[in-house]
């Protein structure tokens, strides 16, 4: 084997390496002596940790956890992944992630820790477009070059014996062809893997969730806005109080539309959610009748919008 052929072959091999020890090390968190692992889902914790990142965790007691620590937790149906800035008594610990303004709302127990990240694969990197040039349109480029070349060189053969002898020497799958489908396959497989994969996320970070959309570096998670009406039985001259929430939350304009006895969507109010992802309008409708309300917003660079379900009020005549 001439060695500009053992460098090319050691370079892909070493791609390779890089690219599949991670997943089996994912896979199989033991091999790291952790206890579980997770895809960081969106950008709470950016730049320490980006969309497509690979965590591994290991499950440790709270006296082995200090602020500054980066911790997978679950408080109810979330999970998330946030760094340590405050221990308080009693156990609890104040969550905050790096890209987010301020801390947490709710603060986590011992018993909601699933444990604190000592590994990380940053292969978030994919998702940008170098990541895709590199581990996809290289590689692919690279095998339809190499069999075309192939193709060539073997219809310049003028007669028979000569084909043969070309023939054997060569080999219709080189070893560089392999290692480049390997990093394709290897490549593709954690592209798509958020299509079928639940990872770890928050309030504008790291949720437990299975969709996502990967386009030239840019990834989106779903999100989910709420809308409820207080009261929903009211009189002319009483107010409601429409609120809701965003999650993860996000500071943004939220669109109030209502309908009045199954007419059109008419807009009510732009309301701006807090940094929880909050939102609140107080309304006094002007006329009587059945109104149907709901909340949306449009969503931004690292989630999809969302439309809330809608909320019926009754409306009566002053006696």
């Amino acid at each position: 084997m001439k060695i500009p052929s053992l460098i090319t072959n050691a370079a892909l091999t070493a791609m390779c390496l890089i690219l599949v020890i991670p997943i089996i090390v994912y896979a199989f968190p033991i091999l790291a002596g952790a206890d579980g692992s997770y895809t960081v889902m969106s950008g709470s914790m950016s730049p320490t940790l980006e969309p497509g990142d690979l965590i591994i965790i290991k499950e440790t007691g709270l006296d082995a956890i200090n602020v500054g620590d980066i911790v997978t937790a679950k408080p109810e149906e979330l999970i998330y992944t946030h760094r340590v800035v405050e221990t308080l008594e009693g156990g609890f610990l104040r969550l905050k992630g790096d890209a987010n303004e301020k801390p947490d709302q709710n603060l986590v127990d011992a018993s909601q820790i699933i444990g604190k990240v000592v590994l990380v694969f940053p292969f978030g990197h994919l998702y940008t477009p170098y990541g895709f040039v590199f581990v996809l349109l290289f590689p692919a480029a690279l095998i339809i070059g190499k069999q075309m070349y192939t193709i060539h060189q073997f219809m310049k053969r003028r007669n028979k014996k000569e084909t043969m002898r070309w023939k054997n020497r060569r080999t219709s799958f080189g070893v560089s062809t392999l290692l480049l489908v390997m990093i394709l396959i290897v490549g593709v497989t954690r592209i798509i893997a958020p299509r079928f994969i639940g990872g770890s996320s928050s309030y504008f970070s790291d949720t437990e969730r299975g969709l996502a959309l990967f386009s030239a570096g840019i990834w989106k998670v779903p999100s989910e806005i709420t809308c409820s009406v207080s009261p929903v039985n009211i009189q002319l001259g009483q107010n409601v109080t429409i609120s809701g929430s965003i999650d993860p939350a996000r500071s943004t304009e939220v669109t109030i539309e209502h309908s009045r006895d199954g007419g059109s969507w008419t807009l009510l109010d732009i309301a701006i959610s807090d940094t929880y992802g909050s939102y609140e309008h107080e309304w006094e409708p002007t006329e009587a009748g059945s109104y149907e309300i709901k909340a949306s917003w449009e969503g931004d660079d690292s989630y999809f919008g969302d439309s809330s379900g809608t909320v019926t009020i009754s409306v009566e005549e002053t006696p």
